[in-house]
């Protein structure tokens, strides 16, 4: 939501800020959200065992514990696949939006309310035509470990600080 209010803001006052326009902060801000929260899959899996248990059709006939994992894995990929070249980040929005939107039907309105505002997001992201600076390939597993290290290092942090 913090990359949302900055992106109604700058867009409200139609400024750009350290040379990036507002859907710059939007996606930034759903990528990092993304990410943190896949590393919750992996930190307290079994908060989504009641989940699954009531509908066992999400699982699709995996072990819970191993959903939860792989589930935390793809979903952190592509979190950060929003912050790759545009073909790569187009992909990953398209995938997230459709993942979000089957969950409506699984879960109902509620879930519809909750998600709405990332969905715009993804939506945004996936139809946005800014060109970018091409981005060197085989760094990408450079950066992704990073990502990983520096996500998982500042959630454990921040849960051992709160606790």
């Amino acid at each position: 939501f913090l990359g949302l209010a900055v992106y109604l803001g700058l867009t409200g006052l139609q400024r750009q800020l350290f040379g990036l326009r507002p859907l710059d902060f939007a996606y930034w801000g759903a990528a990092i959200t993304l990410m943190w929260a896949s590393v919750e899959k992996w930190a307290y899996p079994h908060w989504s065992f009641p989940l699954l248990q009531e509908h066992p059709r999400l699982a699709m006939g995996l072990d819970s514990s191993f959903y939860m994992t792989a589930a935390g894995a793809v979903e952190f990929a592509l979190a950060f696949a929003l912050l790759w070249t545009p073909l790569i980040r187009r992909s990953a929005a398209i995938l997230l939006a459709a993942m979000f939107v089957s969950a409506i039907f699984e879960f109902g309105k509620i879930d519809a309310i909750g998600h709405l505002m990332i969905i715009v997001i993804l939506v945004s992201i996936a139809v946005d035509n800014k060109p970018d600076t091409k981005r060197n390939p085989v760094l990408f597993p450079v950066y992704y470990f990073s990502a990983v290290v520096c996500t998982v290092a500042a959630y454990y942090g921040a849960h051992g600080m709160l606790v």
